[in-house]
């Protein structure tokens, strides 16, 4: 396989149907944690004078069982990474702080790589990274808000919000030629038992045999439904269903030929899991899923879709400015697994892991 990166930013008419954040940065912190925050404040390295200006009655705001901080300009652009990693840490377990809880994640690369090619001014590629922190193995960035105190134009605050929504994807060119094996590549890409063969093997091997063409891509191979949703984004009119489309919702539909919604439900979704699927351990073949699950718990916190070569097909995040995506499982990982108390479980579709067991018993 030949790989390369992308960058894929949301569409600027997705962009105008979200109101910008107001520039104006704040913490939020549940009421009872009031009064042990000047102690968290201080082991997180900020000074005396800047704890007694954030919880100055004058300047906190009490919203029922949460606080507010507003914490000056310019002393938040004066913390340390260090410090913006433990107290960021700390406003991602609450969904109220949505930048720190779904932050910019930056994998595998600098700040200068991901927003290059990018229409953000270098001074504020440079505040990207002032403002950049440590989440896992990850570069996370949470502080939109202060980007926005920066932009020259209303056009160029967009432009901001726009670039934020930058993710990272892999395009995929399968190399071909005559030295290549057709009946091992179709017997890999139709789940090794064949059920797609029809649908693939004329393309292959005429590629195969064609002088002057000797890749294919990936995106021509995968199912109708993950062929029409790769390197998209999700439609507004997908919000008709009172809730958009995650993880599951797109791992579990990547058979169909149309999406079934009623995996939009939790509770369903899992039910379909545990019926139709059977746990597999590595090496992974096309189509099976892998579900990301808590240690203690055993909840799925992600899916995917493994391709080949640990390269899946994902959606990371229910939101609308979350695009299904190709990535490598480790940078899933990542974003995914920087906590430490989850791990990886395969899951192939009964039907197609007893089919190859048969076909594998016959031969």
């Amino acid at each position: 396989m030949k790989c390369a990166y992308v960058y894929l930013e949301a569409p600027a008419s997705l962009i105008e149907e979200f109101p910008l954040p107001s520039p104006i940065p704040r913490w939020t912190f549940p009421a009872s944690s009031l009064y042990s925050l000047p102690a968290f404040f201080t082991k997180a390295g900020l000074s005396e004078s800047l704890i007694a200006t954030l919880l100055n009655p004058k300047h906190l705001i009490k919203e029922g069982s949460f606080i507010h901080l507003l914490p000056p300009l310019a002393e938040l652009e004066g913390m340390t990474p260090k410090t913006r990693t433990v107290i960021y840490t700390e406003l991602a377990k609450y969904p109220e702080n949505e930048y720190q809880a779904d932050p910019v994640l930056i994998i595998g690369t600098s700040v200068e790589e991901w927003y290059q090619g990018s229409k953000l001014r270098p001074e504020i590629i440079s505040k990207i990274k002032q403002l950049s922190y440590t989440r896992g193995d990850a570069i996370a960035f949470s502080d939109i808000p202060v980007l926005l105190n920066y932009s020259q134009s209303d056009s160029e605050a967009r432009s901001i919000f726009k670039a934020c929504t930058r993710t990272r994807t892999l395009m995929i060119r399968l190399k071909l030629d005559r030295h290549s094996n057709a009946e091992e590549i179709i017997k890999y890409w139709s789940f090794g038992t064949g059920l797609r063969r029809k649908d693939l093997e004329p393309m292959v091997r005429s590629i195969i045999e064609l002088d002057g063409v000797d890749d294919l891509g990936l995106v021509h191979i995968l199912p109708a439904l993950a062929r029409k949703l790769l390197y998209t984004y999700p439609g507004l009119d997908m919000a008709k269903h009172g809730v958009m489309p995650d993880c599951h919702w797109t791992s579990l539909n990547f058979f169909n030929y149309e999406p079934h919604q009623y995996l939009l439900d939790a509770r369903l979704a899992t039910s379909q899991v545990l019926e139709q699927f059977t746990p597999v351990e590595p090496p992974y073949q096309f189509a099976d899923v892998l579900f990301f699950l808590d240690n203690t718990t055993g909840d799925a916190f992600h899916s995917c879709v493994h391709l080949a070569d640990n390269i899946v097909y994902t959606k990371n995040g229910r939101n609308i400015l979350s695009p299904w995506v190709i990535m490598r499982l480790d940078d899933v990982k990542k974003i995914y697994l920087h906590k430490g108390d989850g791990r990886v479980q395969g899951f192939r579709r009964k039907d197609i892991a007893a089919e190859k067991k048969a076909a594998d018993e016959v031969r």
